[in-house]
């Protein structure tokens, strides 16, 4: 990354004109990897707003981590996010990120996330009994993930199940999770326009703010001592300043946590058992290496190390589907990348999903193929050609704890049902906050 001379700026190829409303509409990441296609690695196209979409691995590495600094989250889509974050990590900047960073490591650290093992295979467990009991023979799969991964985090969280809300959360987190570009997801930033998007996102964040106060305080009034992440956040406290959080911030920190921590898992492992069902000589290799490791018992943190394959297998799937599918910066100065000026104050997109299909790094990059992350694949390959969590020191602070529900949720499920996607229900992505099936994964669930 260089700084340029007058003379020497060069702008981006990119379209002579195309309206960015109409890439939302459509899907946005797919229309990024259209420009990255024809017009290579930093693409400039208008729409709005002049975007740089940025496509070269060795630039990522530039913006997100030897120069993170002068690369902020000052942009319009997480400005439309922080109206249901606040300032939690996800969307906070400057001295009160680091601050809030320094408190949230000690909770995800790898000692903490191995000791959420039981909590991950007691509500796998419990769903898992539900669909017997019930007789179930389709299910809506990703419904099914978000009730999962909902109750693993309000438990992780909480201490406790919160059933009494919980469809209620979910019906309110899905109904919030749409992309920070669409139309009524920007009326977010003009709340005074009486709208009946901005009415229903208003009586949603509304009503998440009286479930979310009402269980933080019923935490702090408990006098059980408990070890969950509330109660760790509640006492944690700043090694350099001596402070703690307030409730705000605590707020702010519980719905990023809800939002982000379960919805990222819930459409990867959506997106794993549909790449599973399409692939059987996948799953079939896949459902050798389990039998042969666990033999019927429930997985365990531990056993995750003699299940290579499973890992492989999430990894690859989250290659095809990152649930963080785009990542928005913005430039504090002027910038050159592979020849390219970027001026100060632009708007920059990292897009995972185009990343993941750069064909320089990637041999048939439309194939779903977990040897590509066998022992010693990704010795030869780009490290920022890979980013499902981010990378930097803004990378998602809980992939340790996604990548393990994730597969010790797989782990439980797959040897006791086979999921195959009901005939003739369409299959087609969705870009909201994650990457989602735009209209719902419905499955024929067949035990084994």
């Amino acid at each position: 990354m260089d700084k340029n001379s007058t003379s020497s700026r060069v702008s981006p190829p990119g379209p002579p004109w195309h309206n960015m409303l109409e890439a939302i509409r459509s899907s946005p990441p797919v229309y990024l990897l259209q420009l990255a296609k024809k017009y290579g690695d930093i693409v400039k196209f208008q729409g709005a707003f002049p975007v740089y979409s940025v496509s070269n691995p060795e630039s990522v590495r530039e913006i997100l981590t030897k120069a993170w600094p002068e690369f902020t989250r000052d942009t319009i889509d997480y400005k439309v996010i922080s109206t249901v974050f606040g300032k939690g990590l996800v969307t906070n900047e400057g001295e009160s990120w680091a601050r809030q960073r320094r408190l949230m490591q000690p909770v995800f650290g790898s000692k903490s996330v191995n000791g959420f093992d039981t909590i991950i295979n007691s509500v796998t467990q419990n769903i898992v009994d539900d669909w017997k009991s019930n007789g179930n023979t389709n299910i809506w799969l990703d419904r099914e993930m978000s009730r999962i991964t909902f109750q693993i985090v309000s438990r992780t969280l909480f201490g406790a199940d919160i059933d009494e809300v919980a469809d209620e959360m979910i019906d309110i987190l899905m109904l919030l999770n749409i992309h920070p570009l669409r139309l009524d997801a920007l009326l977010r930033l003009f709340p005074y326009i009486p709208t009946p998007s901005n009415g229903r996102f208003k009586a949603a964040n509304k009503r998440l703010d009286e479930i979310v106060y009402s269980l933080i305080k019923t935490h702090e009034d408990c006098t059980n001592e408990s070890d969950d992440i509330v109660d760790r956040l509640l006492k944690a406290v700043d090694p350099e300043t001596g402070e703690g959080m307030d409730k705000k911030q605590i707020r702010d920190e519980v719905v990023t946590l809800m939002l982000a921590g379960h919805e990222t898992s819930s459409t990867g492992l959506t997106w794993t058992f549909f790449l599973l069902s399409q692939h059987p000589e996948i799953e079939k290799k896949l459902l050798e290496e389990l039998e042969n490791v666990l033999q019927g018992r429930t997985p365990e943190s531990g056993d995750l190390t003699q299940l290579p394959y499973l890992k492989q297998v999430v990894q690859e799937s989250m290659r095809l589907y990152p649930p963080v599918w785009g990542i928005a910066r913005r430039s504090t100065n002027e910038n050159n990348f592979r020849g390219y000026t970027v001026p100060a104050n632009s708007y920059i997109a990292i897009t995972p999903y185009v990343l993941h299909r750069h064909p320089d790094h990637w041999v048939n990059p439309e194939m779903f193929d977990p040897d590509r992350f066998a022992p010693g694949e990704s010795k030869s390959r780009h490290p920022y050609a890979y980013l499902p969590f981010g990378a930097g020191p803004r990378a998602c602070i809980g992939a340790g704890m996604a990548m393990l529900e994730m597969q010790l949720i797989i782990a439980k499920i797959l040897p006791l049902f086979k999921l195959t996607p009901t005939k003739g229900h369409p299959i087609e992505m969705e870009a909201a906050v994650t990457l989602k099936p735009r209209f719902g994964m419905k499955v024929n669930l067949t035990r084994r």
